[in-house]
């Protein structure tokens, strides 16, 4: 009889200790500390938002029943870029989480060498990476990139001229790399994309690029 008598008071003095964090009395009546706060709950994941810059190198390939003297040529990208981390606690720049997904909205400018002179492609690209970080800060990531060029200049060679104004509308690239983000929201990235579709119907070259990204994410949900 007497253990469970101070079985209960035990129970009653754990009880009282936790509710005396968020209320009190004074002069004989109750009053709510606005100070205190309740243990951080677990989220299934964190998103960031924010604008990404970049430099694009193109490869072209050329065709071998065709001289267009095809070369690579210097570009650039700007667009926005939201990443989401998986299995983080609320209010930790990094918890255990290993997996990702970065997905961005790009422009493209990409610039070919010809024997005609300078060819600008104007693309849109929509990258879907699936991320793997092997340390808190960097990752490495693989998935489709969706392009599209719109119309541009045409290729003249010493035999034909060939009309770039039909390029085709979608490539579904290949992209992997390395990827970097930092608990400030600053983040980097290097990859390698790898084209699939001919630029055009009547140009059966393929266009790869690499490319080296910044931005700035944005903590959306924490």
């Amino acid at each position: 009889m007497k253990r469970t008598i101070l079985t209960l008071m035990a129970a009653a003095a754990v009880s009282t200790s936790a509710l005396a964090q968020g209320f009190g009395m004074e002069d004989d009546n109750y009053y709510v500390d606005d100070s205190y706060q309740p243990t951080e709950v677990l989220r299934p994941f964190a998103l960031s938002i924010g604008p990404k810059v970049g430099f694009v190198y193109s490869m072209p390939t050329n065709p071998k029943d065709l001289n267009l003297d095809l070369k690579g040529g210097a570009g650039f990208s700007a667009g926005l870029a939201a990443n989401v981390r998986f299995g983080r606690p609320a209010g930790k720049p990094f918890g255990t989480e290993r997996f990702g997904v970065q997905l961005e909205a790009l422009y493209s400018l990409r610039q070919m060498g010809s024997a005609s002179g300078n060819v600008p492609m104007n693309c849109f690209e929509v990258p879907v990476l699936f991320q793997w970080y092997f340390l808190p800060q960097l990752a490495v990531e693989v998935g489709p990139t969706f392009s599209g060029a719109f119309p541009t200049k045409s290729i003249t060679t010493d035999n034909a001229v060939y009309r770039l104004d039909n390029a085709k509308a979608m490539d579904v690239m290949l992209s992997f790399g390395l990827n970097c983000k930092l608990k400030n929201g600053f983040t980097a990235d290097l990859r390698y994309n790898l084209g699939n579709s001919d630029i055009a119907g009547n140009v059966p070259a393929k266009v790869s690029t690499i490319s080296v990204g910044i931005g700035w994410l944005f903590n959306v949900i924490k």
